[in-house]
């Protein structure tokens, strides 16, 4: 077990190095002469008299200090990051934001953000870097910030996905769903690297440059599904009532931009971490079984089906000649009903032991940011000894679960994965083993 342990981990990590930003952008972006290539677009830098950078999301310190080596010497006239970390680069304004909850950080961002983007004209061309966490590290609201906050904290505790979280999100807000392309002018270049299942643009960090699909009746609805609408604050309540009667401008639509000068590109995602993943797995003699990166739903229902799959597999109802590697990615809910400390994968980790007791191998379960939910671990790992090891600790896994309380069972087990904050942020990944 311990073997396979070092080999999943080794794999995560060339998942997650495949994936940071330094890469990511130096695999798309190249400046020559007075060209800077991306892809197989080319911009003539020489057509714009001013450039502006912004940068959003966990990778933004890391994304910026490299698209900054890879168009050297050329330099933006203006520039604003918004992470968590602090960069080295001192001519650019740089603001320590709140995560997963908007903090008063966040809405100095947005305002920032806003008034830069009001210098804008014409002849400007302005990049933006935008990775997952963006929403809630730059923000302006329509509302009050610990209204805001509040709404925040009952979206990502209902069990409702990253898209639907987000479509609430937009329209809450002065900067998301298009909000600030309105107020740019001239080109508007935005290289992204995805945290969103399907990549959605108008969904990663909430889509502040791109045109938004969703309505504020469909807003309503995600409430109605989930029921929690009486629990927002009634300044939420009373914006998407008006919203509804159009009271309340909607969010960009796609016939209300010029496209010519807009551009967007996925520059990494949850594919390309599983892509390097599995290719570190078949290097090490292990047949990959990929379920692909569109893995969603709530983490406990999740776990029946990666665990029935792996029993069949390791019962040889499933095709595939064994060591097996079963590869996916995505990013699962947890609707919180205990008072426990833990995140997604390590709830997914958690829930995966029934099925793997029965299977030999080990499940890891990721975030490839290095965060899991509010904590300092990753994510989890089991195999199928921990039944029997929590059983000799005297801990009843089936307990810890009904609590949302998967990070204290894994810490005495010794069973965290602890990669720290990776600088990167593609969604999870789950490997799967089995001998």
């Amino acid at each position: 077990m311990d073997n396979l342990r070092e080999i999943a981990i080794e794999a995560l990590s060339h998942g997650i190095e495949a994936v940071l930003p330094e890469k990511c952008i130096s695999e798309y972006v190249e400046f020559s002469g007075k060209l800077i290539k991306i892809k197989n677009f080319e911009i003539n830098i020489e057509k714009y008299n001013k450039i502006n950078l912004i940068a959003f999301g966990k990778a933004s310190v890391k994304m910026t200090e490299a698209f900054l080596r890879n168009i050297s010497p050329l330099k933006p006239h203006n520039g604003i990051v918004i992470g968590t970390e602090k960069i080295e680069t001192t001519n650019f304004t740089y603001i320590k934001a709140g995560h997963p909850i908007p903090d008063k950080n966040s809405i100095k961002a947005g305002k920032t953000v806003l008034e830069l983007s009001e210098t804008a004209n014409a002849s400007t061309i302005t990049f933006c870097l935008i990775s997952g966490g963006g929403s809630s590290l730059l923000e302006y609201p329509k509302i009050p910030l610990e209204d805001i906050q509040k709404t925040n904290e009952i979206l990502l505790n209902s069990g409702a996905n990253i898209h639907e979280i987000n479509c609430i999100r937009k329209h809450l807000s002065h900067i998301k769903g298009g909000y600030l392309l309105k107020k740019l002018k001239g080109t508007v270049i935005s290289l992204i690297i995805s945290d969103v299942i399907g990549d959605s643009l108008d969904t990663i960090s909430s889509g502040p440059t791109y045109f938004d699909s969703s309505t504020f009746s469909d807003a309503v609805k995600i409430f109605n599904k989930y029921g929690f609408f009486e629990k927002l604050p009634l300044s939420c309540q009373n914006l998407f009532i008006k919203g509804v009667k159009g009271e309340i401008e909607e969010t960009l639509k796609k016939d209300e931009f010029e496209k010519s000068n807009i551009k967007n590109f996925i520059i990494g995602n949850n594919f390309k971490a599983c892509k390097s993943i599995i290719s570190d797995l078949r290097g090490k003699g292990f047949n990959v079984l990929y379920l692909g990166s569109r893995i969603q739903g709530e983490a406990k229902e999740v776990a029946k089906v990666l665990g029935g799959i792996a029993m069949e597999t390791f019962n040889s109802n499933i095709n595939i000649e064994k060591p097996v590697a079963i590869v996916s990615g995505g990013e699962t809910t947890v609707k919180i009903k205990g008072n426990g400390k833990g995140g997604r994968n390590q709830e997914l980790a958690l829930a995966m032991i029934p099925f793997i007791s029965h299977v030999k191998g080990i499940f890891l379960s990721a975030g490839t940011d290095g965060i899991d939910g509010v904590t300092d671990a990753a994510g989890a790992i089991v195999d199928n000894t921990t039944a029997i090891r929590a059983e000799q600790k005297g801990l009843i896994w089936e307990n810890y679960l009904k609590n949302n309380d998967s990070y204290n069972f894994f810490h005495k087990l010794n069973d965290l994965l602890i990669t720290g904050a990776t600088g990167t942020n593609v969604a999870d990944v789950q490997i799967f083993l089995i001998k």
